[in-house]
């Protein structure tokens, strides 16, 4: 037996794959090879199913809005620890052609917050200097 007689491929599956699966449809905009995209998607699809629940009034009080992109979801993210990183995407980049160059969201520097409280609350005792 070869293989050309049992693999084959359809562009239609037969009425004995359908018929016994329900509510069963294929989104051409959702690529498979897209992990990330799997996953927002499913996501979307649990806040969707929230939002027309019994709930749906309340819960939409509280809710944020929906965003279609997140702020690193889609791309590529490289968190360096010094200045030298940058040289070393930038080569990265052109040895692999990847379109876009590098946008840093961050400052260069490793600040505290300002909401971050610099100074304990603990008074100093002897032994332990401040």
């Amino acid at each position: 037996m070869r293989a050309r007689e049992f693999i084959t491929e359809q562009s239609k599956l037969p009425p004995e794959i359908t018929d016994p699966m329900s509510h069963t449809y294929v989104l051409p905009g959702l690529s498979a090879s897209d992990p990330y995209g799997i996953y927002r998607f499913g996501v979307a699809m649990a806040r969707a199913r929230s939002d027309t629940g019994q709930d749906a009034a309340e819960v939409n009080k509280h809710m944020p809005a929906w965003q279609a992109k997140t702020a690193f979801g889609e791309h590529g993210v490289i968190a360096g620890v010094d200045p030298n990183t940058d040289p070393i995407i930038d080569k990265a980049l052109a040895m692999t052609q990847t379109p876009g160059g590098k946008h840093l969201v961050t400052t260069s520097t490793s600040e505290e917050p300002k909401s971050v409280d610099t100074v304990s609350p603990i008074k100093p005792f002897r032994g332990y200097e401040r």
